[in-house]
């Protein structure tokens, strides 16, 4: 049997316990000499060499310092503490032989026996890379958000909402520059922006505290001497019921070419209004001129006046309603065509014995310009025409106008109680009047009849509503 000294028992089981240890253990002699290296330490250095001075500490267990260069033997730990000196977490790098890197941090103190003297030294390493990896990606994040908040354009801000107040916590340079401070360190918002701004601004803070979503707003501000306009994105930070982060955008550029368009759709509006007045004028000129001249024609020449007449003033009571409206490129169709048929048909192509009716069925709609026109211009044609040849030799009757509208669709009815069509052909012959009806049905892509009744004609025009039209 093997007999074992009580005292080499003792190291034996000192040495099995430290190696149990997750902290490296490195411990020396006196002299520096390393007399032992636990489990943990051995795998941190990749290496476990005994019996090496301390000037050869550094090539032997391969150490560095933070920046990468060999580390000076004198100003290790270890070094220090052989030479009785205590250190506390100092950090160094270890580049181990497989070519991975650890991040130490270890503390060293001397070893003194029971009469003072020093022994030796001893050295505890904890392996941090993990930890400081996750340190320096988190600072390199932070670094990078820093640097986009700064350069991005944007005004950007963290506040904690008090009582009756909000700190300033931090903000980039912008938005400092903008309080007109150097930066934002959790001052208090009512010492750096004054009592009216936090009293104006503190009500939507709190309202973006209550929010689930960020709250957008727009404000004016007084920012680099200059008035301005911003538009803020105010979020409430995760995990708190103060905190809020503000993200401003300079709109000042975006709210002068605002307020340029409504000047300029103002002066558009002005100038649209001048010229139907004037339009109006000059066809009201033209329609007189040509009602003197059929007053003095003979009458196979003042009945193509007075046609001409009823277009012309189609369009000049177009550019009246126009001119009356704030719309200046569309009429309520409804009230044309009806005030049309009262007021140029009734007066240009009626006589006593004829009278004139108006019906409407479905909903009101706005046409465009190039729409109602072309359509006035046809109910004209028609009632006139209408007018003209179903009640030969002084006979009286009606002429029916009636326009339905629904969601999709307009039609257009121009009916009377007079001959028909088989004792009346030159009613849809192939006049001036008739081809205009055509053109003008094509142009508006409707579809155009005569429909068969027993007494009297009924013309029917039928169109899809324009994409355009705007409904009552």
């Amino acid at each position: 049997m093997t007999t074992i000294a009580v005292s080499d028992l003792g190291r034996i089981a000192s040495h099995l316990v430290l190696d149990q240890l997750r902290e490296g253990i490195i411990v020396t002699d006196a002299a520096g000499s390393i007399e032992y290296v636990n489990d943990a330490a051995r795998a941190m250095h990749g290496v476990a060499e005994l019996d090496v001075e301390p000037e050869n500490y550094a090539d032997c267990y391969h150490l560095f310092t933070l920046d990468g260069k060999p580390h000076p033997f004198k100003d290790l730990p270890l070094s220090r503490a052989v030479g009785g000196e205590t250190v506390t977490d100092a950090q160094w790098l270890i580049k181990r032989p497989d070519g991975s890197t650890v991040h130490a941090v270890g503390s060293a103190k001397p070893l003194v026996g029971e009469d003072g003297v020093q022994i030796g030294a001893v050295l505890t390493i904890r392996d941090e890379s993990e930890k400081y990896a996750a340190r320096a990606e988190l600072r390199e994040s932070e670094e990078t958000v820093r640097a986009f908040f700064e350069t991005a354009g944007i005004y950007t801000a963290v506040v904690d909402i008090e009582d009756d107040d909000f700190a300033l916590v931090m903000g980039n340079a912008r938005m400092a520059a903008a309080f007109g401070i150097d930066e934002l360190r959790g001052q208090s918002a009512r010492e750096v922006l004054g009592e009216v701004t936090v009293e104006a601004i503190l009500p939507q803070l709190r309202v973006a505290q209550q929010a689930e979503d960020p709250t957008v707003m727009e404000y004016p501000w007084t920012a680099d001497g200059s008035h301005r306009w911003f538009v803020a994105t105010i979020t409430r930070m995760r995990d708190s019921d103060k905190r809020l982060f503000i993200a401003s955008l300079d709109i000042t550029e975006r709210k002068n070419t605002e307020r340029a368009l409504a000047a300029a759709l103002e002066s558009k509006d002005v100038l649209l209004h001048e010229v139907n007045h004037r339009v109006k004028n000059s066809l009201q000129i033209i329609t007189s001129l040509l009602t003197l001249q059929s007053r003095t024609a003979d009458e196979q020449l003042a009945v193509p006046l007075r046609e001409a007449i009823g277009r012309v003033e189609t369009v000049a009571r177009v550019h009246e309603r126009l001119y009356s409206t704030s719309s200046h490129d569309r009429v309520e169709i409804t009230g044309y065509l009806e005030d049309l048929l009262t007021h140029v048909v009734g007066s240009l192509g009626g006589r006593e014995g004829v009278q004139f009716v108006f019906e409407h069925r479905g909903g009101e709609v706005e046409l465009k310009v190039e729409h109602s026109v072309p359509l006035a211009l046809i109910l004209v044609e028609m009632a006139m025409n209408a007018a003209k040849y179903a009640f030969p030799d002084g006979r009286s009757g009606t002429v029916s106008v009636a326009i339905a509208i629904d969601a999709e669709t307009l039609e257009l009815t121009v009916g009377d109680d007079g001959v028909g069509l088989k004792e009346a052909p030159e009613a849809v012959g192939s006049g001036l009047g008739q081809r205009i009806v055509r053109a003008l049905a094509a142009q508006l892509n409707a579809d155009t009849g005569y429909v068969e009744r027993e007494c009297g004609t009924l013309f029917r025009l039928s169109m899809a509503l324009p994409p355009d039209a705007r409904p009552q």
